[in-house]
């Protein structure tokens, strides 16, 4: 294996710097550009295509051209008229949904609808529950963590005095 490394390949697998060398001195780039505007033209402007020009074929919407001129008759408003229309209008011109579907429920229902809105209501408040239960872990985490440090104080103070100095650096150096 050390005698291959030591051998030089007898083909090189690159290219030959003498591919790299032109035979030519480039010449240098002229500094401006040239266009081949036929090429441009027949590329992007066929005469054969339309690009998103559709012509629409579609009659005009229907409009009312009558009293066009007559704008502003229009805009004065004759006060009879209008105290006439009130008057005349006792109740407004709004659909009311009948309530014939409420009427005919049937106690099974009635029963069912109920229950479900009683469980509606209990999944929506599942989130208050939820923040409640998490308060009262918290203050009990609390509450333990408090006993804990009670814990911690009355055993340091049980402990000999020398326990909470530090070591003396003369015997953790090593000799």
């Amino acid at each position: 294996m050390a005698e291959n490394l030591g051998k030089r390949p007898s083909k090189g697998i690159l290219k030959s710097s003498s591919s790299f060398d032109s035979q030519e001195a480039p010449s240098r780039p002229s500094k401006e550009t040239k266009w081949d505007e036929m090429n441009i033209i027949a590329t992007l402007h066929p005469a054969d295509k339309d690009y998103g020009h559709m012509k629409i074929d579609e009659p005009k919407t229907p409009y009312n051209y009558e009293g066009v001129d007559n704008e502003h008759e229009r805009d004065q408003l004759d006060s009879s008229i209008i105290a006439a229309k009130l008057a005349g209008n006792d109740k407004p011109k709004i659909l009311e949904e009948s309530s014939d579907e409420e009427d005919e429920e049937t106690p099974e229902e009635r029963q069912k609808r109920l229950a479900f809105e009683q469980k509606r209501k209990g999944h929506y408040q599942e989130w208050q529950a939820v923040q409640l239960a998490r308060k009262s872990m918290q203050e009990e985490s609390d509450e333990d963590s408090d006993e804990e440090d009670e814990a911690d104080s009355n055993s340091r103070s049980k402990c000999v005095p020398s326990c909470d100095s530090e070591p003396d650096s003369d015997s953790n150096s090593p000799q």
